[in-house]
């Protein structure tokens, strides 16, 4: 991928972790530090690096010269993504999907930092796999880069950008539409709810059995302590 070239003063850092790594040695212990850091414009372009060092804004810094050598850009579709994608990184899987307009990131940890310095307002994000941290932006970073933009993709299939762009909308369209009409996802669920004296093979559930004396010594009723 082509490397960015940009006046430092356009990125924003985020500082996603740092860490503290003891080293024993013969006088004592040796202490490290590692940080991981995200830098982006808010405009489509986010980048991500590591660094190391004896003292924690040593350790920042280099992380974010990393971050600015390996930047990318991400194709948005107002402020959301064009389409849903899903990318693993060692142990860590993460899901990203275009959101509606006002919906904002849902998001945490890595995944937040990395989507919002990369400007995305509006996406639904799930971590799948490990939260590590570092490999939660890796997979993020990774995610993004795969995303196809209209036009590409347009491309791709040999169809007009229009026609591409008139699917989307149509397809946006129609989940609204289903979700005002009670047919969308969280329609229907509060009639699937189940009692459990509805299951078959159960006894129903006795709900008035305060009003006859309660429960005694021995699974008794107060009314036959005396007998």
């Amino acid at each position: 991928m082509a490397r960015i070239d940009r006046a430092p003063t356009d990125y924003e850092e985020r500082l996603v972790q740092v860490n503290r790594v003891a080293k024993v040695v013969k006088g004592g212990r040796r202490f490290n530090f590692s940080a991981v850091v995200v830098v982006g414009d808010g405009r489509g372009t986010v980048g991500a690096g590591t660094g190391k060092a004896g003292e924690v804004p040593e350790a920042i810094r280099k992380a974010g010269e990393d971050a600015r050598k390996h930047m990318i850009r991400v194709p948005m579709v107002g402020a959301t993504i064009p389409h849903e994608v899903t990318m693993s990184y060692g142990a860590s899987k993460v899901l990203l999907k275009p959101a509606a307009p006002g919906t904002g990131v849902i998001a945490g940890g890595g995944v937040r930092a990395v989507v919002e310095a990369a400007g995305i307002k509006d996406v639904l994000t799930k971590s799948l796999g490990n939260n590590n941290p570092i490999n939660a932006v890796r997979a993020t970073l990774l995610a993004l880069s795969h995303i196809h933009s209209i036009e590409s993709e347009a491309q791709r299939r040999g169809l007009p950008q229009q026609e591409i762009e008139q699917r989307h909308y149509r397809k946006d369209v129609a989940v609204q539409k289903a979700i005002r009409e009670g047919r969308g996802p969280q329609a229907g669920k509060a009639e699937t709810t189940v009692r459990p004296d509805q299951i078959v093979g159960r006894a129903p559930v006795q709900e008035d059995r305060g009003r006859q004396g309660g429960r005694g010594r021995r699974g008794e009723g107060r009314g036959d302590r005396g007998r």
